[in-house]
């Protein structure tokens, strides 16, 4: 029994000696300040890429309608089609239907 404990002991104040080593030598990076060089570009000889922005455009309106149809028809073979283009119902027949 004294050997357990002691072993115990042992093994309990090396650890606790290794993490408290570990974080006591844990420190920060040494910074090291640089100077940033800006200089001042004129807006003059810049010019917004309109045949860019036109395609990027097209292409958003493309990507948009081919979601739209994907979408639909991926909704009409998951969920079938909810709308009836018949109208075969008679009139007393679905007035009837509510009447409680």
């Amino acid at each position: 029994m004294k050997k357990k404990l002691i072993g115990s002991g042992l093994a309990l104040s090396l650890f606790l000696g290794g993490a408290t080593l570990n974080s006591t030598s844990a420190q920060a990076a040494p910074l090291h300040e640089k100077t940033i060089k800006i200089e001042q570009v004129s807006t003059d000889k810049v010019e917004p890429h309109f045949w860019g922005m036109v395609g990027k455009a097209a292409a958003k309106g493309a990507a948009w309608g081919v979601g739209w149809v994907v979408g639909e028809k991926a909704a009409k073979s998951v969920f079938g089609s909810s709308t009836s283009d018949s109208s075969d119902y008679e009139y007393n027949d679905v007035k009837s239907s509510f009447d409680l």
